[in-house]
């Protein structure tokens, strides 16, 4: 087990690994305030390389503390953001699901009979039907919870969605019959119900991400997500980077919001982008494609 370290203690082995502290004052602060663990996940792109490809503690020549920490701020920005656009994206989807389906059943969602039959049959729906009730026994004293259950026995489905988390509720959306996943993603200009369901799997990671305070700039998106064909500038990007995932969530805005500004948000803060002196890290690390700033998606 590692030794408890002091925050100068912690100062001094950055020090000793080549790391530039050349404000000492804000370098405390950021140790203080964030922690040695959450940033050191910041400057691991700055370590050096050894030559059998392992990652040396030692740090690129020209690393300052100060270039973590912006990049840390930087992705802080980032998640709220995300979270931004996941909300409006997240709350839509909910009314869509409710007002559709519940239209065949009040508690369309509790009726496995309703459902795609391929999800009951392999246990699926008994899984998610297991986890919605421990949603359910969670947010049991929400005044509108206690309402439902006493008046009606059961949550209608436009209230059961307010307490699934976006994970789940992805998971309710690829159990819904196709007719109706087909309704909904083309009312968001995606070609079918199969595309939603990946995106709205990608949006579920990269939301819990940002919920939970972790890392984004740079994550591995292991929910990845396709696109279709006509999507030409989005499907230039990797599946497995943010970028792509950023620039989803500004076409479902498109639909959903036409007025809204985010993406010129969006588009500022990558610009800022807190460029090291040492090129350690560039837009690049979180898949941006050079000439992002002239597509479509971007300029309107």
């Amino acid at each position: 087990m590692k030794d408890w370290k002091s925050i100068d203690d912690q100062l001094a082995l950055l020090r000793s690994r080549g790391m530039a502290i050349s404000e000492p004052v804000r370098a405390k602060k950021a140790l203080e305030r964030f922690g040695y663990y959450r940033l050191s996940g910041y400057w691991y792109p700055f370590k050096q390389v050894n030559d059998d490809e392992t990652i040396s503690d030692q740090f690129i020549a020209d690393t300052h503390m100060s270039e973590a920490v912006d990049l840390y701020v930087f992705d802080k920005k980032l998640r709220l953001q995300a979270l931004d656009a996941l909300e409006r994206i997240e709350i839509a989807l909910q009314v869509d699901m409710a007002y559709l389906f519940g239209r065949r059943d009040p508690c369309a969602h509790l009726k496995p009979d309703l459902l795609q039959q391929k999800f009951v049959k392999n246990g699926r729906y008994a899984r998610w039907e297991e986890r919605y009730r421990d949603f359910e026994k969670r947010s049991g004293k929400s005044a509108f919870v206690k309402h439902n259950k006493q008046a009606y026995g059961e949550l209608p489905i436009w209230v059961a969605v307010q307490i699934l988390d976006f994970g789940a509720l992805s998971h309710l959306f690829e159990m819904l019959p196709m007719d109706i996943q087909t309704k909904i993603a083309g009312k968001y200009g995606i070609s079918n119900g199969k595309f939603l369901i990946q995106w709205m799997r990608s949006f579920s990671q990269v939301r819990n991400a940002a919920a939970h305070h972790e890392r984004l700039w740079n994550s591995h998106i292991k929910d990845h997500a396709s696109v279709p064909a006509q999507l030409l500038e989005i499907s230039q990007t990797d599946q497995y980077q943010i970028f792509r995932y950023f620039c989803l969530m500004r076409f479902f805005l498109k639909q959903l919001c036409p007025q809204s500004k985010w993406h010129l948000r969006l588009r500022e803060h990558l610009q800022n982008f807190p460029l090291p002196a040492n090129g350690a890290v560039t837009l690049k690390d979180m898949g941006v494609i050079a000439g992002w700033e002239d597509w479509n998606l971007w300029r309107e």
